[in-house]
């Protein structure tokens, strides 16, 4: 048992070196990208707790190869657009290993997302970046990070940019398409992005203040929209949706060929779990039933309080419609889907389209990796009944990985974009 005790203790930490307290001045915590506007936000969340921070390019070619090599080609393909990112910062040179601490998600324990931190120190260690450290946003059980915890400050700060820039990113969507200057709402958002994130920095009050700029600027930009063009939903794995490289600029080329784009709201994606944790308290699926449903209900109350006071902003730009509240979603696939499943985007894919379907939207692409189960269950995997019930839309399943290229995906979108104007 002694000799036991003593070779396990012999054995090298699994994820060195740790983030320490030390590090929070001494390493630049690198953000990889899920949409832009997420990305940049968080990275203003950290430097806003005193954490230096910096945004990481989109992943180009070059990123996406450095993924391929790194990470073993039969894992997800957003594991390698983040981790490519991770390793083309560091191959530039422009900090050393032991200056950078490489920031993840974690979430869905039965996919990428919560795994990712063993992915990324594996992949890192090949590639010679040992003295880089990892940072993840989720529980420390393995002592990864014990200089950062994701408390209750960091969430609400998450939760109040999320809800900002969900909103400042549905003007874009609704406003770009009818623009009279190409470029014009592009020069917009990237102006009025970087004025929220600075005032996120500064806190809610003026995260809310520089929304209601943004709004009052987006009123103002010269847009025809003398009849509004037909409508697709984008839904799918959550970076496939707004990761405008890892998706191959969907959305710009549905724009481009006449189509108005939905996306759901990211923050829909973390609310989901609150429905999730309701649920599996009140079977008793949950190991301790009356504090899961205690924290579900603060959570659900905080998600209210913020998103109702964007909400209240955003009515405010001229194109604004209603989005979806997740209590409405989540009542919308009652007798369809087990509202308690996590695999994935777990019931949050059928419930967006039926939702949008109702409101008379009949395009819907879901966009996931190959080969990624969950999403393949919960995407594809639930097109036939969703047609079945709603018999007059159309539904669009698109896999991609590292070899897939627009020209790959064009003739099928553009099925759907011709009977998209036919229908209209």
């Amino acid at each position: 048992m002694k000799a036991a005790a003593r070779a396990a203790a012999a054995l090298p930490r699994p994820f060195s070196p740790p983030f320490t307290r030390a590090d929070k001045r001494r390493r630049v915590m690198v953000i990889p990208n899920l949409s832009r506007s997420f990305s940049t936000m968080s990275s203003a969340v950290f430097r806003s707790l005193g954490y230096r921070s910096l945004t990481l390019p989109l992943a180009d070619h070059e990123a996406q190869r450095l993924g391929k090599r790194f990470v073993h080609n039969d894992a997800c393909f957003p594991a390698q657009i983040n981790v490519g990112e991770f390793i083309k910062f560091l191959s530039t040179g422009a900090m050393a290993p032991g200056e950078v601490a490489v920031t993840l998600a974690k979430n869905c324990e039965d996919c990428r997302a919560g795994q990712y931190s063993a992915l990324t120190r594996k992949a890192l260690d090949d590639a010679g970046y040992t003295d880089v450290a990892i940072v993840t946003t989720g529980a420390d059980t393995k002592r990864i990070h014990p200089g950062f915890a994701s408390g209750i400050r960091f969430r609400l700060k998450m939760l109040w940019g999320t809800a900002i820039t969900d909103a400042l990113d549905a003007m874009v969507r609704a406003t770009r398409p009818y623009e009279r200057e190409p470029g014009s709402v592009e020069r917009l958002y990237e102006e009025h992005l970087d004025r929220i994130s600075l005032a996120l920095e500064r806190g809610p009050r003026k995260a809310l203040a520089a929304l209601r700029s943004a709004v009052a600027a987006f009123n103002q930009v010269p847009a025809e929209r003398p009849a509004k063009r037909p409508r697709v939903l984008v839904i799918g794995e959550i970076l496939m949706n707004y990761h405008e490289t890892a998706n191959r600029q969907i959305v710009r080329y549905l724009e481009k060929n006449g189509m108005e784009v939905l996306l759901p709201d990211i923050a829909s994606f973390f609310a989901k779990q609150v429905v999730v944790d309701k649920h599996m308290a009140c079977r008793g699926l949950a190991r301790y039933p009356l504090l899961k449903r205690c924290e579900s209900f603060v959570t659900e109350c905080a998600f209210r309080h913020v998103l109702g006071r964007v909400e209240a902003i955003a009515r405010r730009f001229r194109f604004y419609e209603p989005r979806p509240v997740i209590s409405e979603l989540a009542a919308g696939i009652t007798g369809f889907i087990d509202p308690a499943i996590v695999a994935g985007e777990g019931w949050l894919i059928p419930a967006e389209i039926m939702h949008y379907a109702k409101k008379g939207v009949t395009s819907f692409v879901i966009i996931q990796p190959f080969g990624c189960l969950p999403n393949q269950i919960t995407g594809r995997g639930i097109v036939k009944p969703l047609k079945e019930r709603f018999p007059y839309i159309n539904i669009l399943a698109l896999d991609y990985d590292y070899d897939v290229s627009m020209a790959n995906l064009e003739n099928r979108l553009q099925m759907l974009v011709m009977a998209a104007k036919q229908y209209t």
